[in-house]
């Protein structure tokens, strides 16, 4: 017997709107859900997508019974998509869904709020999520016009035959670092001297045209994930640094860093792979398999990426994933949005310090 069940038995005298109102706000699946966070707000350019990650629990149900319950948002002027319209959860189990807000060119308010909700057989839950997205205008010179910072790099990008693995790569929480997040820490803003060295692994210069080592201007520790409750755990401290900003001219292209030796190509003339692409960032493999299990991976985070990589990235992404993009090393990907680019790196799966001189950064 639900709760809007008990009582309509207990308040047989009460108006059936009220009975109704009460069943639809409180009647939840053996218990409650909670929507995490309740409120939060994120501010992007004109044009630029700005995402948020959720996290849903069903904190009252069984956990031998799977409730399905129904996602949407309402009151949003600017476009929302839902990384999932439908949720099947057991009780005291948690996932998450990526919200993603879509700021117009030319927007004619300067935030917008979506309320994203929760339904159960076909009744309107609380708790709700209110996300309110501004938009900023940046104030650049002339040559580094919001248009022009991330104009196309002019590059073709040719594919590789995979055999697909991460068949739901936005939620993936080791392909979209967006899932797993990151914290600003407070750490040395350089280079480290670490003891084990890895004499194959990218070269983090490469990501200029002109390599070089750049200012280190934030670093942050990404969030582990918790694969038993598939949901973020703390963040990673071992290492103490695990994703970096790099110092950028706005609008320069940002290109795929190579690795030493003649052993380092997937394919082809190719050395990574796009394992996932959205406007401003990317996911890069350098082995032809489509997750993290082994091999070196890295993050870029605040990249203009290339319209016809993107293009490709969605197009392979949609038909299956059997085919991926391929990147030659020094190709550009795209731009750098603004001062600063974010690049994290992985090894077997592992996070790793970017600042490591002997790993990343041989010779500087």
């Amino acid at each position: 017997m639900s709760k809007s069940q008990s009582l309509l038995i207990i308040f047989m005298g009460t108006p059936i709107a009220l009975l109704l109102m009460l069943g639809s706000v409180f009647a939840a699946p053996n218990g409650t859900v909670i929507l995490d966070p309740p409120t939060t707000t994120k501010s992007g350019l004109p044009g630029t997508t700005v995402t948020y990650t959720l996290w849903f629990t069903n904190s009252g149900g069984t956990a031998s019974i799977t409730d399905t319950f129904t996602l949407g948002h309402e009151g949003n002027q600017w476009p929302v998509d839902l990384s999932r319209a439908e949720i099947l959860l057991p009780g005291s189990a948690s996932t998450n869904v990526v919200v993603s807000v879509t700021i117009p060119f030319a927007p004619t308010t300067t935030r917008d709020t979506v309320t994203i909700t929760v339904s159960y057989q076909g009744s309107l839950l609380l708790p709700v999520s209110r996300l309110t997205t501004n938009f900023y205008r940046a104030y650049l010179p002339i040559i580094s016009k919001p248009d022009d910072v991330c104009r196309p790099t002019g590059e073709s990008y040719g594919t590789l035959q995979i055999t697909p693995e991460t068949l739901s790569a936005e939620t993936h929480p080791d392909i979209n670092l967006a899932v797993r997040g990151y914290t600003p820490t407070v750490a040395f803003l350089g280079l480290v001297d670490l003891g084990d060295t890895r004499n194959d692994g990218p070269q983090l210069a490469g990501l200029f045209s002109a390599p070089h080592l750049p200012s280190f201007t934030t670093v942050y520790q990404v969030y582990n994930w918790n694969w038993t409750n598939n949901r973020r755990g703390d963040p990673i401290d071992d290492p103490v640094v695990t994703l970096a900003d790099l110092a950028a001219v706005p609008g320069e292209p940002i290109r795929v860093p190579d690795r030493v030796g003649s052993d380092t190509f997937i394919g082809g003339n190719y050395k990574a792979l796009v394992l996932y692409a959205s406007s401003d960032r990317l996911t890069l493999k350098y082995t032809s398999e489509d997750d993290m299990l082994a091999g070196y991976g890295l993050h870029l985070e605040n990249v203009c990426v290339d319209t016809n990589l993107l293009a490709l990235y969605q197009q392979l992404n949609s038909a299956g994933r059997h085919q991926l993009p391929a990147l030659q090393a020094g190709q550009a990907i795209g731009r750098a949005r603004n001062d600063h680019v974010g690049v994290a790196v992985r090894d077997t799966g592992a996070f790793m310090d970017p600042r490591s001189r002997y790993d990343w950064w041989r010779g500087y």
